[in-house]
């Protein structure tokens, strides 16, 4: 238990002990590589126990079902299913509560771009949870918050990754008819110090100031960082970077260098998963559905238990899907069933180096595969007129 061993490993930063303290004497602070973690103010501290009996890596066994139903699926409308980085499926289910005059919460950018849980009750607030963030986002007081509106009846719908579900259903230490939780599989999460650094970093690249930013291009399915920025002369431009290599964040991201020590391992990226429904991308699934319509994104869903099944019931007239297995899902999707168990050389100094010899420095050496310049003239011809068209040839073909 992290109160009694202090190993970075054992905390997840979920924030269920801040929200059970009885006297409010837990408060999270961050660390030097932008990790909150938690502390106790021993003077305040009346040894009750709780902040040790809902730790949910004490405590990370799941009752949902171990052969859960698996679908790979994508909302109807193409509108909506363009907003959405994979399939839609989170926003066909928080359209869904919102009509039942519920409550969304999910991680949203401020104007800082710092990356904090919300929640949303209104139709037009739901594009702030839409598409994937590759940080750790902030959780505060959202549990607490979430406690009173379920004891008032209203329906609330939680979206985070595995341990952050796993945190609110030990903090709540009950079930309640109006909440749904939804799981995302997850390979990791860096710090928003990291990512402070990175934008800082495209900020000095393009001298200007960055002012939109997503880690996934809405236009297609995969990895492309996208950003817009106001350059010298006040013109606002779009940069987009496909793929993951052409990107020092995306880079590190996908080869586990920047993530929380306790991702390694993770006791909750396993069946049964945490959440009554699971998402993800359904990485590779025209293996398996060779004539799905898969360039606009899938989502691979996970029906874990009866919550899971009624809600599923509840949205699935506006989705286009396809019974598939676990065994399918994880071809492509490892995370969905065990964690990123190792730790890589460079995780155990990499902050360290940042914080010595700056952002651009790493980026742009341990940040960079060799091959970089031969992958990014491939990337742009693949992504050229040219490219694109034949790419359209190919599908119809």
């Amino acid at each position: 238990m992290y109160f009694k061993t202090l190993a970075k490993q054992d905390c997840t930063g979920c924030t269920a002990c801040v929200n059970v303290c009885p006297r409010q004497c837990i408060l999270m602070r961050v660390d030097e590589e932008g990790f909150y973690y938690p502390i106790i103010d021993k003077e305040k501290c009346i040894e009750c126990g709780l902040c040790e009996k809902v730790c949910p890596v004490e405590s990370s066994q799941s009752s949902n079902d171990s052969m859960p139903k698996v679908y790979a699926a994508y909302l109807r409308n193409t509108g909506e299913r363009m907003k959405s980085t994979s399939g839609g499926i989170f926003y066909a289910i928080a359209k869904w509560v919102v009509e039942q005059h519920g409550i969304v919460y999910g991680a949203a950018f401020d104007e800082n771009f710092k990356l904090k849980h919300i929640g949303v009750d209104r139709m037009e607030d739901l594009s702030q949870l839409r598409g994937s963030k590759y940080l750790q986002s902030y959780v505060g007081n959202v549990f607490s918050e979430i406690k009173q509106h379920l004891k008032a009846g209203r329906w609330v719908y939680f979206v985070g990754v595995g341990c952050q579900v796993a945190g609110l259903k030990a903090f709540l230490r009950k079930n309640y008819d109006t909440l749904i939780t939804s799981d995302l599989v997850c390979h990791g999460v860096p710090s928003q110090l990291m990512f402070d650094w990175h934008l800082g970093y495209l900020r000095q690249k393009e001298k200007g100031q960055i002012v939109s930013y997503s880690f996934r291009d809405y236009e297609g399915w995969g990895g492309c960082e996208k950003y817009d920025f106001i350059s010298l002369n006040g013109k606002r431009i779009t940069r987009k970077i496909y793929g993951y290599f052409l990107s020092p964040y995306l880079y590190s991201f996908m080869w586990a260098f920047t993530h929380r020590y306790s991702c390694y391992g993770c006791k909750f990226a396993r069946i049964p998963r945490q959440g009554d429904v699971t998402l993800a991308d359904f990485w590779g699934v025209k293996k398996f559905f060779p004539k799905i319509n898969a360039d606009k994104g899938v989502s691979l869903v996970l029906v874990n238990n009866c919550q899971g099944n009624r809600i599923w019931n509840q949205v699935n007239s506006e989705l286009e899907y396809q019974e598939s297995s676990v065994e399918n899902a994880a071809v492509e999707n490892a995370n969905l069933t065990h964690a990123s168990s190792t730790i890589p050389q460079i995780r155990r100094h990499c902050y360290e180096m940042i914080a010595q010899r700056g952002y651009k420095s790493v980026a742009e050496n341990e940040f960079r595969i060799s091959n970089y310049a031969k992958i990014q003239i491939l990337m742009k011809l693949k992504h050229s007129k040219a490219g694109i068209l034949l790419r359209k040839i190919k599908n119809i073909i």
